[in-house]
């Protein structure tokens, strides 16, 4: 009697235990994405792929004119650029701009116009580059301009496409990336990849990866490491 008394008690807390169990389970299981939102980064990410950088350049100078037979004339201007231009234009690359005259024999308004760049040089301000007029767009009337002239670089230098760009934010320690993949279980995770930048505009960076071109992680909440799973945000 007392045997069958405790089997049945035993039986009883087994039983319990095993709801008590399930139950945990269950709630766990319910709230699995309450804590996963909790206690896994969150990360902003941005696309990858292939792209052009581009440097928009607006700035004056004034003209340099030699040469005094319409023949001989040759027109230069300078202009200061703050990145290393490389990626952008090189000697022989050609660029538009604007000439004002405001005195002299050679009064007209803005005319549009081609040079191209004949020397590229380091300077204070970054590198500065001489370009030789090649086409004013003069109108009846016109003359073309003596020294002293301003003119208006308004232009955009423009690389050739790399495979893969990238905002320079989600570069870290100018060294290394985490993309974001799609697991088996369908969840976020993230990988290190090391990437060599090899072109730079003022926000974006042309990089060398091996890897395929992945949405880049921007931001986290946490601190996060290779092979780490994430909450992708938005």
């Amino acid at each position: 009697m007392v045997k069958s008394e405790n089997k049945q008690i035993i039986k009883s807390i087994v039983i319990k235990v095993a709801v008590a169990f399930l139950a945990i389970v269950a709630l766990l299981t319910y709230f699995s994405g309450t804590i996963d939102n909790y206690l896994l980064p969150h990360v902003t990410i941005v696309p990858g792929g292939e792209g052009s950088l581009k440097y928009p350049l607006k700035t004056s100078s004034k003209l340099e004119v030699t040469g005094e037979n319409t023949d001989e004339v040759k027109a230069t201007f300078r202009f200061n650029c703050s990145h290393d231009l490389d990626a952008f234009v090189s000697v022989g690359s050609m660029i538009d701009f604007k000439a004002l005259a405001e005195t002299g024999e050679s009064r007209f308004a803005y005319r549009d116009g081609t040079a191209a760049v004949t020397a590229i040089k380091e300077s204070a301000d970054g590198f500065e580059c001489t370009a030789e007029v090649r086409d004013l767009q003069l109108q009846s009337g016109d003359k073309m301009p003596a020294s002293g002239v301003e003119v208006i670089v308004d232009t955009v230098f423009e690389t050739p496409r790399y495979k893969h760009i990238v905002m320079k934010s989600a570069i870290k320690d100018d060294s290394y990336v985490y993309l974001v993949t799609r697991g088996k279980d369908n969840k976020h995770y993230v990988s290190k990849v090391e990437v060599t930048v090899i072109a730079e505009s003022d926000f974006y960076a042309a990089v060398e990866m091996d890897a395929d071109s992945l949405p880049f992680v921007m931001t986290s909440s946490k601190a996060i490491r290779d092979g780490q799973r994430v909450i992708v945000d938005g």
